[in-house]
């Protein structure tokens, strides 16, 4: 019985790892027009080339291109120190001091092991 064990895990390895070969055999690495911005004395990537707005084009990307900063701030939908609905301004975030108990505590009873 252990024989038929073994021989069904080794197929079923077998077939993750061939799956797995399919997928990374298939996986094409992305190359925008423009995603880089370039380095250090014009430096950029193998198959790209630094323009005139400092920026890596990939080679035969259209020659009027012009890449927007990828760093762009943002639209603002809301003032940073701004207030979820219903919210009242005066209201502290967490009570000043800690709640206190309604009861005293039990004594402590001594360990009697």
């Amino acid at each position: 019985m252990s024989g038929r064990l073994a021989s069904v895990g080794a197929a079923a390895a077998l077939l993750v790892a061939l799956a797995g070969a399919i997928i990374v055999a298939c996986y094409d690495v992305p190359r925008p027009d423009c995603g880089f911005v370039c380095g250090p004395e014009s430096a950029c990537p193998d198959g790209y080339t630094c323009a005139d707005d400092h920026y890596c084009h990939r080679a035969g990307a259209p020659a009027d291109l012009v890449c927007a900063p990828p760093d762009a701030a943002p639209a603002l939908d809301a003032a940073a120190d701004a207030m979820p609905p219903g919210a009242a301004p005066d209201a502290p975030d967490a009570p000043a001091t800690p709640d206190t108990p309604d009861t005293p505590a039990a004594p402590a009873t001594p360990d009697t092991r």
